[in-house]
């Protein structure tokens, strides 16, 4: 079994002053502290002393400058540089002061990933940022494709899009460090242009594969089987192609009814007069509008258009359940436990004012599990949504009916790029009738 290592010494070799030492990876190099041309011998020992003692502190970031004397005259006086971690945390504070106010006070979705991102550039948080570059952020690439994190009780990988998502956080805040002359503008355009993102099909990427379009035939499979208030909230979203949390998150104070064959739906209408919604930053209303058969769903619903309780409550949707469950009985009401009995007055669970994304989600899940189709969840009836809205009116009107501040994003639901393909095709075949 090998001992500790003993502390590094100086000595002279061939007219240098140098000191073999061993690297955080366990190889072993040598560090000159020069001649005696330049520095008396006792400056030379006094800087071996206590360039050594940053070494066993802090082993990376000392051996990151091109010599020890750089190391002492940075490290000692550490306002004369800024490493890796303190700019990623300089940056944490910045965003948390500035980012848009987030629904329900909830964490802001981009700082998970920037948290993300800090965690994964731990190993080099002692390093002077201008010394990160391709060759760390590529280690941090493949550190996370072999990456495996707890999701309930299975382990899962990141997937490809998650790890590019926090790969360019990593790019976009020594960006930041470049325009508050923290990061020289060198360090940047070296990550930009040598670095690459994982591409589909890359060895060790996985990506989501999305559900195939929902028909309409499993839809309505789903929305019949399950209680009336998780059926039409499935439906509104079938029929408007609005977010998850948008539907869970409907009050009757949030629409307007000027209109009384098309109401308007202004997600938190009671914040700001054009309502409270993400795209708000990017200068867009965000507006749902309701028609048809929208309209004949809110109805039934709402007796007081000016209340601000959520309109499709999991309350009702337990109650609902129950009742189902006591007209189905087979057991006699002699035999057996009758409604109520062993119901506990304070049971640990319960109906929650709203529903949120994840609750929906798995409702509509016991849904499809119950009809016998493939799962899906509230998303897969946007995409479905944005596919249709598409091939009949075009990407233009998928872009407007979604609510995406750019094309771009409309693009990432949509589920068959070939349709564009396919109307090329289409015109050519009407071309070649007529021509």
């Amino acid at each position: 079994m090998a001992g500790r290592r003993k502390r590094p010494t100086l000595r002279l070799s061939n007219g240098y002053w140098v000191t073999t030492i061993y690297r955080p990876n366990g190889v072993r190099g040598t560090v000159s502290f020069g001649t005696t041309q330049r520095r008396s011998e006792s400056a030379i020992r006094i800087a071996f002393e206590r360039w050594i003692e940053l070494f066993l502190k802090h082993p990376r970031k000392t051996l990151s400058f091109s010599s020890p004397y750089e190391a002492l005259e940075y490290m000692i006086d550490p306002t004369t540089i800024t490493t890796v971690g303190q700019l990623f945390e300089k940056y944490r504070v910045y965003f948390e002061e500035n980012a848009p106010e987030v629904r329900n006070g909830k964490e802001h979705p981009d700082l998970r990933l920037i948290k993300r991102a800090n965690r994964f550039v731990q190993p080099y948080s002692e390093w002077p940022v201008d010394s990160f570059g391709p060759d760390e952020l590529n280690a941090i690439k493949k550190k996370m494709l072999n990456y495996k994190y707890k999701a309930g009780k299975q382990e899962k990988h990141y997937v490809r899009r998650g790890i590019n998502d926090t790969l360019d956080w990593i790019i976009s805040i020594i960006e930041w460090g470049v325009g508050r002359r923290i990061v020289q503008n060198e360090t940047l355009i070296a990550l930009q242009k040598e670095f690459k993102p994982l591409r589909m099909g890359e060895k060790g990427a996985i990506d989501k594969i999305k559900r195939q379009r929902v028909t309409e035939e499993e839809f309505n499979k789903v929305a019949s089987i399950s209680t009336s208030v998780i059926g039409d909230m499935l439906r509104l979203v079938w029929y408007t192609g609005m977010r998850p949390y948008e539907i869970c998150e409907m009050r009757p104070f949030d629409i307007l009814r000027d209109d009384s064959e098309c109401w308007i739906y202004i997600p938190g209408r009671d914040k700001t007069p054009v309502g409270q919604h993400k795209t708000t930053r990017y200068g867009k209303i965000k507006v749902i509008p309701l028609a048809g058969e929208c309209i004949n769903i809110l109805s039934k619903r709402i007796k007081d258009f000016n209340s601000k309780k959520y309109i499709f409550s999991p309350q009702e949707s337990r109650a609902e359940f129950q009742k189902t469950r006591r007209l189905n009985r087979k057991t006699p009401l002699s035999c057996g436990n009758r409604a109520g009995t062993n119901r506990k007055d304070n049971p640990k669970r319960k109906p929650k004012e709203r529903y949120t994304n994840n609750s929906l989600a798995q409702a509509c899940k016991r849904g499809c599990k119950r009809a016998g189709i493939e799962e899906f969840v509230p998303y897969d009836l946007r995409r479905t949504v944005a596919t249709k809205t598409r091939a009949e009116l075009g990407k233009e009107a998928a872009k407007t009916l979604l609510g995406h501040a750019e094309e771009s994003t409309t693009d990432i639901y949509l589920l068959e790029e070939v349709q564009e393909a396919m109307k090329v095709a289409k015109a050519l075949a009407k071309y070649g009738k007529t021509g």
